[in-house]
């Protein structure tokens, strides 16, 4: 792509004005199927380490990853006020009963401290065991430099910022704030959740950090104009559509609409037989926050207490205003045994891309939008391999060193014959020789190639596999791939036939990339 090409379509993205807003009606249904959990939640983000959707949730307990069915933790027990996900591999963790910041590596799982002093709440700048937090509550990754965060300080009114490469603390601005506590970037401005208002932090050109009420003002239960309406205690809000936001009012037991297009607070309504309920008779609004994560275009995830609910959205009338849809931030691998990652870009082009996160432009039919996504190396490797299954006592193939010796040179000599199959579409790997499992009298053979696949891919491409069961058709030795163990009777053994009636099954073998884990195969993740 020629360098002006690039240029162009960036200063479009960058013109491209707010979307027009329209009158259309907001409705919500409450889906009843909830997450139970026996922890107070804090915050949630769809997990962007794992391939499969699930969601990242922060408890009383800890930090747990759940795809709706099953609950994973990733941290000891903890209480984790805040998180924020940096990159694919790292979170930002809020240690909120010890006043710090923690950084926790997914790969690793290794925790280390981040930012603070641990165990001594305070309020003062500086590196690690110098600067000082008193209740930090919630954590976003600064828009405006993806090499800090920044942090609400609550009992210090203040909000601060954190490098990540040093955990130097500094102070952004501590006036116009009460009990600040969620964070939520709007364009070029830091909108937070005060208690009983929601302002907006601005960064002006001239280095002044600026913060302002935008909507409420005293403690109340009244809806109007975002100057006169009034909340009795706020803690999150979460954004629906351009410029319209929903915010928890814990102290009136409901959730609010503010829709900034209008200028006005209007009730959120949730819909149960037909009928429109915007108090907590819908959904049991707890005196304590209620964290709320929007996942795609309609669906809104409210935490309440210990439970998760879902809220699926719908528009009583057509003229949804005309957006950029959400690309998220998806994660794309690193084919193992490469260093880069070939992206193809919308014109045909194509670039090279090492680890990293990178956000470039895309054509979405009348719009110029955004693509949101992360470069890394995979977790799992998934090698093509041949394999046959043979039914055979398992205790035979380790009756004495002959046995050994006689099954290894057998797989040897297989692994021969499957290289001629191979053709120009594999070579047998030199780093995986041939290897075997038995397990209830059936003893199961992998012979590895050098062709490999990252996490997102589960199946070997069907052309690949139909050339190469072709080539292994044509070697008549190879029609039933027979063995030699010693002492079996008889002591030549076919391979039982697979689902395709082949006695060679062409596949793909997974393992963790880090060789310190262990792939749990129901789970396909690395542990």
């Amino acid at each position: 792509m020629k360098l002006w090409n690039i240029i162009s379509m960036l200063l479009a993205l960058a013109s491209y004005g707010n979307a027009q807003s329209s009158s259309s009606k907001l409705t919500y249904v409450l889906d009843y199927n909830s997450l139970n959990l026996s922890s107070i939640i804090h915050h949630m983000d769809v997990d962007r380490y794992l391939y499969n959707f699930q969601i990242l949730i922060s408890t009383d307990t800890g930090l747990i990853t759940t795809n709706g069915n099953n609950i994973w933790a990733l941290t000891p027990s903890m209480d984790i006020h805040g998180f924020a996900q940096i990159n694919a591999t790292h979170v930002v963790l809020i240690d909120g009963r010890h006043h710090c910041l923690r950084m926790l590596d997914r790969v690793t799982s290794h925790i280390v401290v981040l930012a603070g002093t641990c165990g001594t709440p305070g309020y003062s700048d500086g590196l690690i065991g110098t600067g000082k937090f008193h209740n930090p509550n919630s954590v976003v990754v600064d828009t405006r430099n993806s090499g800090q965060v920044l942090v609400t300080d609550s009992a210090n009114n203040a909000l601060r910022s954190v490098s990540i490469s040093t955990g130097e603390v500094r102070t952004v601005i501590d006036s116009g704030f009460e009990l600040p506590q969620g964070l939520l970037w709007a364009g070029d401005h830091l909108l937070v959740t005060n208690n009983v208002y929601i302002s907006s932090v601005r960064w002006l050109d001239n280095g002044t950090v600026v913060n302002y009420i935008v909507a409420f003002s005293r403690p109340g239960d009244v809806y109007g104009t975002t100057d006169e309406s009034k909340v009795r205690r706020s803690s999150n809000l979460v954004r629906l559509r351009e410029k319209m936001f929903l915010v928890d009012d814990t102290g009136s037991r409901k959730l609010k609409l503010v829709d900034f297009n209008e200028g006005r607070v209007k009730p959120f309504c949730i819909y149960q037989e037909d009928d429109c309920t915007t108090n907590s008779s819908a959904l049991p609004i707890p005196a304590i926050k209620a964290p709320m994560l929007k996942v795609g275009d309609e669906t809104i995830y409210v935490a309440l207490a210990t439970s998760v609910y879902k809220l699926k959205g719908e528009s009583s009338e057509s003229g949804f205003p005309v957006e950029c849809p959400d690309s998220g931030n998806a994660t794309i691998y690193i084919i193992p045994g490469r260093r880069k990652l070939t992206f193809s870009l919308d014109n045909g082009l194509t670039i090279d891309l090492s680890e990293g996160h990178y956000t470039l432009p895309k054509d979405d039919g009348p719009l110029l939008c955004k693509e949101h996504f992360n470069v890394m190396k995979s977790p799992i490797v998934r090698r093509l391999s041949f394999k046959s299954v043979y039914e055979v006592r398992c205790n035979l193939l380790e009756y004495d060193s002959d046995t050994r010796i006689v099954l290894r040179n057998t797989l040897l000599h297989r692994r021969s014959q499957l290289l001629t199959a191979c053709g120009e579409d594999c070579t047998m790997s030199n780093n995986m020789m041939p290897f075997s499992e038995c397990t209830d009298g059936q003893l199961t053979v992998y012979w590895p190639t050098d062709v490999m696949f990252p996490i997102d891919v589960h199946q070997p491409p069907t052309e690949l596999v139909n050339r190469l069961e072709q080539r292994i058709e044509t070697i008549d030795s190879m029609i039933n791939m027979e063995i030699f163990i010693l002492y079996h009777s008889p002591p030549v053994i076919a391979a039982a036939k697979g689902p395709n009636n082949k006695a060679v099954q062409v596949t793909l073998y997974s393992a963790c990339a880090n060789n310190r884990k262990s792939y749990d195969v129901e789970r396909d993740v690395c542990v």
